[in-house]
């Protein structure tokens, strides 16, 4: 009997995943370039509140992240403390493919010049575009 109730079990759990599983798929993003896309570089002053205050939040460690409004679509790359004046961030590409916006930046130093006293910098980039229902690849 107790044979018959654990083949049950596992009968249903199998069909529970061939139910379930195929909703779930792998989107694969061949990279393929359709356009570049018009941009803007924001300063503080120029980006929504909320997301003033989520760059805050994480300027202290690198990190990623979109934010959406109605009409745009704003990628924030932020390089963590650095103990460095002399930084500039470059927008390296930015351009949509059929199902993802790639984004390339990279930090870059200008004179080499390290800060004193324990002071320390955050730097940031933000980028407001179209916004479009695709992901958004990091490279």
């Amino acid at each position: 009997m107790k044979e018959k109730v654990d083949l049950f079990v596992l009968v249903m759990l199998v069909g529970i995943l061939v139910i379930f599983l195929p909703g779930c798929k792998l989107e694969e993003t061949d990279g393929k370039k359709i356009k570049d896309l018009d941009y803007t570089i924001c300063d503080e002053g120029k980006l929504p509140d909320a997301l003033v205050q989520l760059i805050q939040e994480k300027k202290k460690e690198p990190f990623k992240l979109t934010y959406n409004t109605k009409d745009y679509l704003y990628i924030v790359i932020g390089y963590g403390a650095q103990d460095r004046a002399d930084l500039c961030i470059h927008l390296e590409e930015l351009y949509l493919t059929e199902n993802a916006i790639f984004v390339d930046t990279e930090l870059s130093s200008v004179e080499g010049k390290v800060l004193k006293d324990d002071k320390l910098t955050y730097p940031w980039i933000a980028v407001k575009c179209e916004r479009y229902d695709v992901q958004v690849i990091f490279k």
